[in-house]
């Protein structure tokens, strides 16, 4: 079947097979950290004592309560263990595959394959921390792929339904878009045009967004903050636009070729200041 893939990769331009991440998955309980393995041991505690509870209900004078509780614990784990099988035989054979020129989306069973090329393909990023009371719990990723002549593949990680290690592969789409698509983005300003990404466009001298603009020799800095782009023009911080990041196709290449236009526009005395912040 790789065989096969690889053939079709080929075909598609993507050049040769360099590496695939596979579904995720449950941990083992060995896999598991030491905390984790506690609270699954005092959640099963806790889950036994209601039962306990339950279970004495049953024998007081409102036996009814008692049955309806047990029918709705052993529904939702029955949900449960169902939700899991279902999306464990949903991943069978899905893959995220990195090729030289491009990644393939491999569907459930490998009975579909889409490819995209990194020198014309458009990614939504979207990375989310999680909290739960104030305490950091998990990083979500969904990359949002799209290309010429192919349908759209949402890509996740850090979720059931995702890919593992999100962290390395969307570290390596990112960095294969950003040195094939910057160059010639790079000559296209160069050449007096302009560039759009989304809501703004740019050119040489300037980066604007609807009504809103600024000169690169102006802005003191750039700073995305709470998925929110700001331009820092004489002291203050100018929101440009109302569009997340994660809505502005091919981000990455857009925030390398604004920092680099910023830095030209300062001239080489200026450059040891540099203004980029997240």
């Amino acid at each position: 079947m790789a065989g096969d893939f690889d053939a079709w990769a080929e075909q598609a331009g993507l050049g040769a097979f360099r590496g695939a991440f596979q579904p995720a998955r449950r941990p083992k309980w060995a896999e598991r950290k030491t905390g984790e393995q506690v609270g699954l041991v005092i959640a099963m505690v806790i889950t036994v004592g209601v039962l306990g509870l339950i279970a004495t209900a049953l024998s007081s004078a409102n036996p009814v309560v008692g049955i309806v509780l047990i029918a709705l614990i052993l529904g939702v784990f029955a949900l449960s263990v169902t939700g899991t099988r279902v999306q464990t035989r949903a991943n069978v054979g899905r893959e995220l595959r990195f090729y030289d020129r491009g990644v393939a989306v491999v569907g459930t069973g490998g009975a579909t394959m889409v490819p995209y090329r990194w020198e014309e393909m458009s990614v939504l990023q979207e990375i989310t921390k999680h909290y739960r009371n104030g305490r950091y719990v998990r990083t979500t990723y969904v990359y949002t792929l799209s290309g010429p002549g192919v349908e759209p593949s949402r890509v996740k990680g850090g979720t059931l339904d995702g890919f593992e290690h999100p962290e390395a592969w969307g570290a390596e789409i990112q960095q294969q878009v950003t040195a094939v698509q910057l160059p010639p983005a790079l000559a296209t300003i160069r050449a007096g045009l302009n560039l759009e990404f989304g809501p703004f466009a740019l050119n040489a001298e300037r980066l604007s967004s609807g009504d809103k603009s600024v000169a690169w020799s102006e802005v003191q800095a750039i700073k995305t903050e709470r998925g929110f782009l700001s331009v820092k023009q004489q002291g203050r911080w100018l929101n440009m636009t109302t569009r997340a990041v994660s809505r502005i196709p091919n981000f990455f290449v857009f925030r390398t070729l604004a920092d680099h236009l910023v830095e030209a526009a300062r001239g080489p005395q200026q450059h040891g200041g540099a203004g980029y912040r997240g």
